[in-house]
């Protein structure tokens, strides 16, 4: 009796019983492996054809990135004034000259035609009212008041509106110029000899002491032209320009006209921030500038124009 006592005092709870497993299922086989397949022998011919489509993709992403027109950042936050600069894209794409706006060059004056249609119509410029001078390089300068062709000047100045200043380079520094108080436009053509010449310094003396322009109120873009490291010259050339502005090398002399074009400006007082510079070399961009020292005869020209908006 003490046994069964014992027995009930327990109060135990019984144990439930385990849920049975799930079973598990069964592994998938797997796929047997297909077996690599050899390599082919290397082929020359499919090796230069993927090396000729990989740098055909990249010349003509570029291209796609580059503008067929070139404007200045500060002059385009002017809505009264027109500006830009052509490039050889845009226009006749048929070598050598490609998009050509000079009838100076030897090529088809119809083609020309084209090109100078195609380029003033997308800027809204009609082509009676351009002002086109017959460049020499020279430091000549002029005032003018209507449209026309104005020989032996490589700088026109205008306070007129509707009349659009033209200038034709191909490694030579187009350089505009605008006064935003007094309203007045210049274009300017810096090649080597013009730069040596300072006439530069000329245009903008005559803007201030002529037309009343301030050297402060003044904004200046310069244009694509040929950098020192492509613009070599003979001994003769280099002694007309101060020794900072040449660099000689194994014999040869390279000219900065950057430089010299930039000092005159800071000589006339023209603020740094009033300045722009485009950083693009002509001789460098084979496939979008013009460049007489790269291709010679086969060059095309730019235009670079700047003007008021008529009424």
């Amino acid at each position: 009796m003490q046994v069964a006592s014992c027995r009930l005092q327990v109060g135990c709870r019984p144990f439930e019983p385990y849920e049975p497993y799930e079973p598990y299922e069964p592994y998938e086989p797997y796929e047997p492996y297909e077996p690599y397949e050899p390599y082919e022998p290397l082929n020359l011919t499919n090796l230069i054809l993927s090396v000729i489509c990989s740098l055909l993709f990249v010349f003509l992403k570029d291209m796609e990135e580059k503008e067929t027109i070139i404007r200045s950042k500060l002059l385009s936050s002017f809505p009264e004034i027109v500006h830009a600069m052509s490039t050889m894209l845009g226009g006749c794409e048929n070598p050598p000259f490609f998009n050509n706006l000079s009838y100076r060059v030897g090529d088809d004056e119809g083609t020309v035609k084209q090109n100078r249609d195609k380029f003033f119509n997308s800027l809204g410029i009609e082509n009676s009212r351009l002002a086109i001078p017959q460049q020499v390089h020279s430091a000549n300068v002029r005032i003018v008041d209507v449209p026309g062709y104005y020989k032996d000047f490589d700088a026109l100045i205008t306070s007129k509106k509707d009349v659009y200043l033209i200038i034709s380079t191909a490694d030579c520094y187009p350089v505009l110029v605008y006064d935003k108080v007094n309203k007045i436009v210049s274009a300017i053509h810096s090649g080597w000899r013009g730069t040596q010449k300072k006439i530069l310094t000329n245009a903008i003396a005559i803007m201030t002491n002529e037309l009343g322009s301030r050297a402060e109120n003044l904004v200046v873009f310069i244009g694509p032209g040929i950098s020192k490291d492509k613009f070599e010259v003979g001994k003769e050339v280099a002694e007309m320009f101060e020794d900072k502005y040449v660099y000689p090398s194994l014999g040869k002399y390279y000219i900065d006209l950057k430089s010299n074009i930039l000092d005159q400006l800071a000589s006339l007082g023209v603020s740094i921030s009033n300045i722009e510079f485009s950083g693009l070399c002509t001789y460098c961009e084979e496939d979008y500038l013009h460049s007489y020292r790269r291709d010679r005869e086969s060059s095309g020209r730019m235009f670079s124009v700047i003007g008021m908006k008529g009424n």
